[in-house]
């Protein structure tokens, strides 16, 4: 992972829309963040990740080949030194607790302005979260019950 501070932010683009991924590619590099590559479904974005390491990874959920959160978790495992932004046209709690609860460290809806994708991408590189005002009750509370619940069920059975 690059020094966000010192080098330029690198991000990995997965969006089956090409006009949407050419416009934020240009919109980016405008701005200064190294786009290294792009794909349009879950099985090119794999293809392409095993030889790059970038930054952030700005993942659609809504892909042809798979649903953004099945990419996630795959993702995570392939590149687990990136983070996943994710970027898509769903604002449903849901689906942004579903994407935090497979490794997304944030979530921007499409219908934000561009300057919103481009602050969240430079807060997530520095290591934070980017998501929705008030989602993180919703994130917190998927967390307990999936994550934490079962892992202090298993610390009472064991002791």
């Amino acid at each position: 992972m690059a020094d966000v501070e010192q080098n330029k932010i690198s991000v990995f683009l997965v969006d089956d829309h090409p006009i949407v991924r050419e416009g934020v590619r240009s919109y980016l590099v405008s701005r200064g963040i190294v786009v290294v590559g792009y794909a349009s479904d879950a099985p090119e974005a794999l293809r392409k990740l095993k030889k790059l390491s970038p930054d952030i990874i700005v993942l659609d959920v809504s892909l042809p080949s798979m649903k953004g959160w099945e990419l996630a978790l795959r993702l995570r495992r392939l590149a687990p030194k990136a983070r996943i932004l994710t970027f898509s046209i769903h604002s449903s709690k849901e689906y942004m607790v579903k994407m935090a609860c497979c490794g997304a460290r944030g979530y921007v809806t499409k219908d934000q302005p561009t300057a919103e994708l481009l602050a969240a991408i430079r807060q997530v590189a520095r290591g934070g979260l980017h998501f929705p005002a008030g989602m993180g009750d919703a994130i917190l509370a998927a967390v307990n019950k999936f994550y934490l619940k079962p892992a202090l069920r298993h610390l009472a059975e064991n002791t």
